[in-house]
């Protein structure tokens, strides 16, 4: 029967394309454009499958096909108007619930052929079968509805055309094919005495542009509902339906036309249709290498990008991994990337390296308000000519003209953009097409989760880092960054600030904890207003900060120390300050490598500097000094003149000698030996830092801790003190408290806490197995290190009540077997030299047992 029925072949080519597109799109993740579109091909199915077995007359009739196939031809409308409403993503219901209410009443009258009756079936004299229709008034009822829908469909496009642009992804394909399905409608029932199948031709035409349309707008990957196997069982259901249906006519045309035998017309006909399908073998290869050869490519370069970035949380490493991988699969010029900070989006990263960063985009602009409502993209051609653009300022306007900007695509976090992808084209002719568009798209989406962990890293590591009152770094970054940045810089400049602010305790005790803290976040702001760039600023203690600024030297430290000083009596000169204390701070700087060998002694340094600081009368400004400012003449009369300030009390010292004598006293009424062990180490280890080019303030400190540095065994048993045997374990145990105890009195006197490294670390170990820190090296203060020199050597050469004192030799020669052990080997070296050039006065026993012979 199908033989006889003329084109039936394109009606059937059309149900196999609307099945074959219906079977693909049901792999695709399902979006309700996607179902929509699903709904117009099975409408598609039932229209052309309802018509070809009408056609066929097929069991249950040819009026049960009939009414399935113009039911479905009547809800086409309504189908392409919900398709167009979904894709415009439009929200109002009102025109669809009508359009959908009128088409379900018509249907009783187009099943019933109240509108249009059942064809006749007519056979011609050559065999053929055609299908003759009868109309009446009656069809003027469904047209009314069908103007309708059209007339509001074609007012929804233009509406979306206003609003976006003709350049609106797939709005151009959505009118052409409305256009190409009215048109081979009409041509189907407006031709006299017409039996060629228009309407299904435009059909295939119409359900192909609205699938492309969904692929403009990156619906869905062509490679996940299209394989290579199945193009070539389409390839070759084409072939054996094109043998079908043209071999035959062919034949006889060849023969009829062109009078050559039957066995020369088929031969003919035999290669004319091997280089047909040769042809379409070539063309076929070339359509899946271009689909799927660049998209598999694409896929391995996201499976590799995916997994680099997720092995890194710094935001720098995923931007300059997204630009390597979007540069190796996208032909352009510069890419940009830009970040949301303080309500604009700025310019973060650049895949050249010489580029400016110095612009922004602000979050308000027209183009993030379109990439916020219809696309995660932007191409600048088809945005231009939208009238959004003109709403665009001409600031950006200008920027993206300078950038040369084609493409801008956004990094979406839920429904906030967090950045954006510049894209600048290497040849203004091209345009992006979809599948780098895709790649865009999922790059920059992997791109955004990441970098979004990477921000909440970023986010928890700064915030282990900050200061909650003040919002400056806090010391554990402090101690890291000081690390880091002395070894950065090397040889090179680093200075250090300690800004300690004045009688703060005392501002407490008159307004209170609360307006304390205020008071600290104001000189915090004011430390990092006056900081800057060039360095960082943190609170290492309750009173305290500090300022690190690398490759910069003491002149430097100096003129940024008196502008925070003018900051903060800035503070002071607000109205509503003035019945307050003014507020005022005092600053130490040091600089290494000059002033300072470690960072341990960087920061130790600075911090006597702001020490004497605070002696010298406060709100003012002492750089150490270190070797290099020292010219010492005779170090005994240079050890004399640095701590004669000391035991005349001069200035601020006067308070330490009445604090220090009345100790010393303490400790003379104890134990004599004690008090007498301790003037001789001060004076040692004093002589000893001179040597070494400590500075007075060094000095002064270590001559005082010396003073002081066995004060805890004023808790000791006399007993334990004065026993002439060997200790017992818990006997040495409690004597090694003294250490502790003397740190426990020292801290609490005023003024005087300064002097606490050096005395908790006088019984550490070069080698670490000291007490009772078991710090090591370098670790331990110089001061601490002087101190354990001249503790051992005096310890060495005085009676004790379990021993005579050793002779000088022997004495050294400990010393010389301790350095690197359990003395600083440097010092040592030092030490053993001045004793053996007499350049330190001797204790007077020691300068009797240097008469001794060594046993």
């Amino acid at each position: 029967m199908s033989a006889n029925i003329p084109y039936l072949f394109i009606n059937i080519t059309a149900l196999c394309c609307f099945s074959l597109m219906f079977v693909t799109m049901l792999a695709t993740k399902k979006t309700p454009e996607i179902w929509v579109f699903l709904a117009v091909l099975l409408d598609c199915i039932l229209w052309s499958g309802g018509s070809i077995l009408m056609r066929m007359q097929m069991w249950p009739g040819l009026k049960f096909w009939y009414a399935v196939s113009l039911v479905a031809l009547f809800s086409m409308e309504l189908l392409f108007y919900l398709f167009v409403h979904t894709f415009a993503r439009r929200r109002g219901k009102f025109l669809l619930t009508l359009f959908a209410v009128w088409t379900l009443a018509i249907l009783p009258g187009t099943i019933s052929g109240f509108y249009l009756s059942p064809p006749t079936p007519v056979v011609k004299p050559d065999g053929s079968t055609v299908f003759t229709y009868a109309l009446n008034w009656h069809i003027v009822i469904p047209c009314i509805m069908f103007v309708t829908i059209i007339g509001a469909t074609a007012a929804l496009l233009l509406q979306v055309i206003r609003e976006q642009g003709t350049h609106s992804p797939g709005i151009q394909v959505i009118i052409t094919g409305g256009l190409v399905m009215l048109v081979g409608n009409l041509l189907q029932v407006g031709l006299p005495g017409n039996i060629f199948p228009f309407d299904a031709l435009a059909g295939i035409v119409f359900a192909v542009l609205l699938m492309s349309a969904l692929y403009k707008r990156r619906m869905f990957r062509l490679t996940l509902v299209v394989s290579r196997s199945l193009l070539t069982i389409v390839l070759a259901v084409i072939c054996i339906i094109s043998a079908a249906n043209f071999i035959s006519p062919m034949q006889e045309f060849v023969q009829g036309k062109l009078g050559l035998e039957p066995e020369m017309a088929t031969t003919a006909v035999a290669v004319a249709f091997a280089g047909v399908l040769g042809l379409a073998y070539v063309l076929m290869r070339r359509l899946l290498d271009a689909m799927f050869t660049r998209e598999e490519q694409q896929n391995k370069l996201v499976k590799r990008f995916s997994a680099s970035v997720s092995q890194t949380l710094s935001t720098s490493d995923i931007m300059e991994k997204l630009g390597d991988v979007v540069s190796r699969e996208i032909p352009i010029e510069q890419m940009y990337i830009c970040l949301l900070e303080d309500g604009k989006y700025q310019a973060k990263y650049c895949t050249s390296p010489l580029a400016t960063l110095s612009f922004s985009v602000s979050k308000d602009s027209p183009q993030i308000a379109y990439l916020r409502e219809q696309e995660s993209y932007l191409i600048l051609g088809e945005f231009q000519n939208s009238p959004r653009y003109l709403s665009v300022w001409e600031t950006e306007k200008e920027l993206f003209r300078r950038l040369n900007i084609d493409c801008v695509a956004a990094m979406k976090d839920g429904d906030e953009i967090v950045g954006l992808v510049l894209l600048s084209a290497k040849e203004r002719s091209r345009s992006f097409n979809a599948v780098e568009i895709g790649f865009l798209e999922t790059v920059t989406s992997i791109a955004s989760i990441a970098m979004k962990n990477a921000a909440l890293y970023e986010k928890m590591f700064r915030e282990a880092r900050i200061d909650p009152l003040t919002g400056v770094y806090n010391y554990r970054f402090f101690v890291e960054q000081l690390e880091e940045q002395f070894r950065s810089c090397g040889r090179e400049c680093l200075t250090l600030l300690y800004i300690d602010v004045d009688d703060f305790k005392l501002y407490n005790q008159l307004y209170g904890v609360g307006e304390g803290d205020a008071a600290l976040c104001r000189i915090g702001e004011a430390i990092t207003r006056c900081v800057g760039e060039s360095g960082t600023v943190f609170r290492t203690s309750g009173k305290i900060f500090a300022v690190l600024l690398p490759y910069q030297d003491t002149q430097r430290g100096r003129t940024l120390a008196r502008e925070i000083g003018k900051r903060v009596a800035e503070i002071n000169a607000v109205p509503e300050r003035r019945r307050l204390k003014p507020l005022a701070v005092s600053v130490g700087i040091c600089s290494a490598p000059y002033a300072a060998s470690s960072a341990k002694e960087l920061m130790d340094n600075a911090d006597m500097a702001v020490y004497n600081a605070k002696q010298g009368g406060k709100d003012q400004i002492v750089i150490f000094r270190g070797a290099s400012d020292l010219v010492p003449q005779h170090l005994a009369e240079r050890t004399d003149a640095i701590v004669d300030r000391i035991e005349r009390g001069d200035g601020e010292y006067r308070t330490a000698l009445s604090m220090i004598s009345a100790l010393t006293a303490a400790i003379d009424a104890k134990d004599h030996y004690t008090f007498a062990h301790s003037k001789n180490v001060a004076r040692y280890a004093a002589t000893l830092a001179v040597a070494s080019g400590l500075n007075d303030d060094q000095v002064r400190t270590i001559y005082a801790a010396g003073l002081l540095h066995d004060i805890g065994k004023i808790s000791i048993p006399e007993a334990i003190l004065k026993k002439t045997g060997k200790l017992e374990p818990d006997e040495y145990q409690l004597m090694k408290e003294h250490v502790n105890n003397s740190i426990e009195m020292i801290r609490h006197l005023p003024e005087m806490d300064y002097l606490v490294p050096a005395v908790l670390g006088h019984h550490e170990r070069w080698d670490g197995k000291g007490y009772p820190r078991g710090i090591a090296g370098e670790e331990i203060p110089v001061s601490a290190r002087c101190l354990a020199i001249a503790d051992v050597f005096d310890a060495m050469t005085t009676d004790r009540p379990y021993r005579k004192g050793l002779p000088l030799e022997y004495a050294l020669e400990e010393l010389r077997k301790g350095a690197g052990k359990q003395l600083d080997p440097s010092l040592t070296q030092v030490f053993i030299h001045l004793i053996r050039s007499r350049s330190i006065p001797l204790s007077p026993q020691a300068a009797v047992n240097s008469k001794k012979p060594d046993d």
